[in-house]
C-alpha cells in the first residue's frame, strides 16, 4: 500500500461525515475536526489573549484530496457544529494531491484576524 492510498483510506475510514458548502455547492465527504492547541499558535500567527475577552477558538480540518475549499467562502458542518476556512491547502506527494488540510473557526465568530489592523 502506497502513501497516497494509505492517507485516503485512513480517512475514508476514520474519519467523520462532513457537508461541505461553497458558492452554494454542497458535498458531503470524510474528514477530521479537531480544536488547535496554544501550541500551534505559531503556524497561524495567533497570539495570546486574556481569557475571556475575545474567542479566539481555531480547528484543523483534514479532509479527502478532492474537496476543494475557498477561504472565507467555505463553510464545513459536522456534528452539529458550523465552521468557516480561514486557510486551507492541498498537500502534495509529487505533483499528486494527498489530501486538504484546512485552519477553521466556528461560523459566524469574530477572531483576530477579522480585527487586525494593517
Amino acid at each position: 500500500m502506497g502513501i497516497i492510498s494509505s492517507i485516503s483510506e485512513t480517512i475514508e475510514r476514520y474519519g467523520g461525515i462532513v457537508n461541505i458548502e461553497t458558492n452554494g455547492k454542497r458535498l458531503s465527504s470524510k474528514g477530521f475536526v479537531e480544536p488547535l492547541r496554544y501550541k500551534n499558535k505559531i503556524y497561524i500567527g495567533g497570539e495570546y489573549h486574556r481569557l475571556g475577552f475575545r474567542r479566539t477558538e481555531k480547528y484543523l480540518f483534514v479532509g479527502q484530496s478532492d474537496v476543494d475549499l475557498c477561504e472565507n467562502e467555505s463553510v464545513i458542518e459536522t456534528q452539529g457544529n458550523k465552521y468557516i476556512v480561514k486557510r486551507c491547502e492541498k498537500y502534495f506527494v509529487k505533483d499528486i494531491p494527498i489530501y486538504v488540510w484546512a485552519i477553521l473557526v466556528p461560523f459566524g465568530s469574530g477572531l483576530e484576524d477579522d480585527y487586525e489592523s494593517n
